[in-house]
Protein backbone atom coordinates (compact mmCIF):
# COMPACT_ATOMS: atom_id res chain seq x y z
CA UNK A 1 0.00 0.00 0.00
CA UNK A 2 2.92 2.84 0.82
CA UNK A 3 4.41 2.26 -2.02
CA UNK A 4 0.99 2.49 -4.38
CA UNK A 5 0.71 5.96 -2.51
CA UNK A 6 3.86 6.94 -3.37
CA UNK A 7 3.94 6.14 -6.98
CA UNK A 8 0.40 8.01 -6.95
CA UNK A 9 1.77 11.26 -5.26
CA UNK A 10 4.40 11.29 -7.82
CA UNK A 11 2.22 10.97 -10.65
CA UNK A 12 0.51 13.89 -9.76
CA UNK A 13 3.18 15.80 -8.52
CA UNK A 14 4.69 15.35 -12.12
CA UNK A 15 1.09 15.76 -14.59
CA UNK A 16 0.13 18.79 -11.96
CA UNK A 17 2.70 21.52 -13.34
CA UNK A 18 1.39 20.46 -17.04
CA UNK A 19 -2.09 20.86 -16.52
CA UNK A 20 -1.88 23.98 -14.81
CA UNK A 21 0.20 25.48 -17.15
CA UNK A 22 -2.18 24.79 -20.27
CA UNK A 23 -5.31 25.87 -18.70
CA UNK A 24 -2.98 29.52 -17.91
CA UNK A 25 -1.92 29.07 -21.65
CA UNK A 26 -5.46 29.54 -22.71
CA UNK A 27 -6.31 32.38 -20.87
CA UNK A 28 -4.07 34.53 -22.32
CA UNK A 29 -4.96 36.18 -25.79
CA UNK A 30 -2.53 39.23 -26.26
CA UNK A 31 0.32 38.54 -28.85
CA UNK A 32 1.56 41.94 -28.75
CA UNK A 33 5.29 42.45 -28.21
CA UNK A 34 5.61 45.82 -26.24
CA UNK A 35 8.12 48.33 -28.54
CA UNK A 36 10.99 49.89 -25.96
CA UNK A 37 11.40 53.59 -27.11
CA UNK A 38 14.59 53.30 -26.91
CA UNK A 39 16.81 50.53 -28.50
CA UNK A 40 19.86 51.07 -26.89
CA UNK A 41 20.92 49.70 -23.82
CA UNK A 42 22.94 50.98 -21.40
CA UNK A 43 25.29 49.53 -18.84
CA UNK A 44 24.99 50.56 -15.20
CA UNK A 45 28.73 49.98 -14.27
CA UNK A 46 30.50 52.43 -12.33
CA UNK A 47 33.98 51.79 -14.41
CA UNK A 48 33.97 51.73 -18.32
CA UNK A 49 32.32 49.27 -20.04
CA UNK A 50 34.83 48.26 -22.42
CA UNK A 51 37.15 47.22 -19.48
CA UNK A 52 34.06 45.56 -17.65
CA UNK A 53 32.19 43.26 -19.87
CA UNK A 54 33.81 40.58 -21.49
CA UNK A 55 34.07 36.69 -20.18
CA UNK A 56 35.22 36.97 -16.77
CA UNK A 57 34.37 39.54 -14.87
CA UNK A 58 37.13 41.99 -13.72
CA UNK A 59 37.14 43.22 -10.06
CA UNK A 60 35.56 46.81 -9.37
CA UNK A 61 33.57 46.21 -12.02
CA UNK A 62 29.45 46.23 -11.59
CA UNK A 63 27.84 48.30 -8.52
CA UNK A 64 27.15 46.91 -5.19
CA UNK A 65 23.18 45.45 -4.39
CA UNK A 66 20.71 48.45 -3.89
CA UNK A 67 17.85 45.17 -3.10
CA UNK A 68 18.01 42.50 -1.18
CA UNK A 69 17.33 39.80 -4.44
CA UNK A 70 20.26 41.45 -6.47
CA UNK A 71 23.20 39.59 -7.58
CA UNK A 72 25.65 39.82 -4.10
CA UNK A 73 22.18 40.83 -1.67
CA UNK A 74 21.18 39.00 1.36
CA UNK A 75 18.90 36.76 -0.33
CA UNK A 76 21.30 35.09 -2.15
CA UNK A 77 23.41 34.64 1.04
CA UNK A 78 20.51 33.41 2.51
CA UNK A 79 19.47 31.36 -0.28
CA UNK A 80 23.41 29.54 -0.13
CA UNK A 81 22.97 29.14 3.27
CA UNK A 82 19.24 27.11 3.27
CA UNK A 83 20.96 24.71 0.98
CA UNK A 84 23.94 24.20 2.96
CA UNK A 85 21.90 23.56 5.82
CA UNK A 86 19.59 21.26 3.91
CA UNK A 87 22.88 19.28 2.60
CA UNK A 88 24.27 19.07 5.66
CA UNK A 89 20.54 17.51 7.34
CA UNK A 90 20.66 15.32 4.63
CA UNK A 91 24.22 14.11 5.67
CA UNK A 92 23.61 14.09 9.18
CA UNK A 93 20.19 11.89 8.82
CA UNK A 94 22.04 9.73 6.51
CA UNK A 95 24.70 8.96 9.05
CA UNK A 96 22.95 8.25 11.64
CA UNK A 97 20.48 5.87 10.03
CA UNK A 98 23.98 4.33 8.47
CA UNK A 99 25.48 4.28 12.00
CA UNK A 100 22.57 2.53 13.99
CA UNK A 101 21.86 -0.53 11.04
CA UNK A 102 25.53 -1.29 11.57
CA UNK A 103 24.92 -1.09 15.14
CA UNK A 104 21.94 -3.63 14.75
CA UNK A 105 24.00 -5.98 12.75
CA UNK A 106 26.87 -6.20 15.13
CA UNK A 107 24.28 -7.21 17.26
CA UNK A 108 22.73 -9.65 15.43
CA UNK A 109 26.23 -11.38 14.56
CA UNK A 110 26.55 -11.39 18.35
CA UNK A 111 23.76 -13.16 19.29
CA UNK A 112 24.05 -15.65 16.32
CA UNK A 113 27.42 -16.30 17.68
CA UNK A 114 26.32 -17.51 21.46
Amino acid sequence: MPRLAVSACAVLLTVAPFGLSSAHAADVTDTTIPQSPDSTYVYDLEKEPSDCIGFLPKPGCGKKPQQAGDRGGSLQYLTFGIMILGVGTVGTVLARNVMKRDREIAERLKDSES
